[in-house]
């Protein structure tokens, strides 16, 4: 949700600055089918009934095949902050067993404590989140730790905020390329 928010928000401040829309598509991206195919295996691992390590497996055979991605694209801009984020999801959920920590009290925090159907530590809360005390939580500082309760409550970590800001810094920055390209044109041009 935070990435669909901060691309929105980066389109809007873009349109605002007198970028356009067609620069996400001029963007030379490199490996990009391979996104596609990562999401699609988080899907599958998400709505697995197999409780074996075929989910986990998937998983983390999404985030190898982003991080491809990410270092085939990584001199584009919002992208090394982007595999930033994606390495600390990716170590806080491998060193978890295959979830993303979060406590009943950043739940509780954040309003949503009805999800909840049991305090029991290992309760698997959401798609991906497993309710775990900090006690618990291996690498705790990169779990689901942030609270936001506006405009829509949620629980973040550090890894969502870092993909949520290069998500905004890459989709601006594109947007705002076919600009700085029209500027360079004009300047060029009076010049003569």
């Amino acid at each position: 949700m935070i990435l669909l928010v901060s691309i929105g928000l980066a389109i809007v401040v873009a349109l605002l600055l007198g970028g356009r829309l067609i620069g996400l598509a001029r963007v030379p991206f490199r490996l990009g089918w391979l996104a596609f195919l990562a999401l699609g295996l988080q899907v599958a691992a998400v709505f697995s009934s197999n409780t074996t390590w075929l989910p986990l497996a998937m998983l983390v055979g999404s985030y190898l095949l982003l991080l491809a991605v990410i270092l085939a694209n990584i001199r584009t801009p919002g992208i090394a902050l982007l595999g930033l984020g994606l390495v600390a999801n990716m170590a806080v959920i491998a060193a978890n067993g295959g979830f993303m920590p979060v406590t009943v009290e950043a739940v509780s925090h954040a309003g949503l404590e009805h999800l909840i159907t049991t305090t029991d530590s290992g309760r698997v809360f959401g798609s991906k989140d497993i309710v775990l005390p900090y006690s618990d939580t291996r690498l705790w500082v990169l779990s689901d730790i942030i609270v936001i309760r506006k405009p829509t409550p949620a629980v973040l970590s550090l890894g969502d905020l870092m993909l949520a800001g290069g998500a905004f810094w890459f989709t601006l920055a594109s947007m705002c390329s076919e600009r700085r390209g029209r500027a360079a044109r004009s300047d060029s041009e009076a010049g003569q």
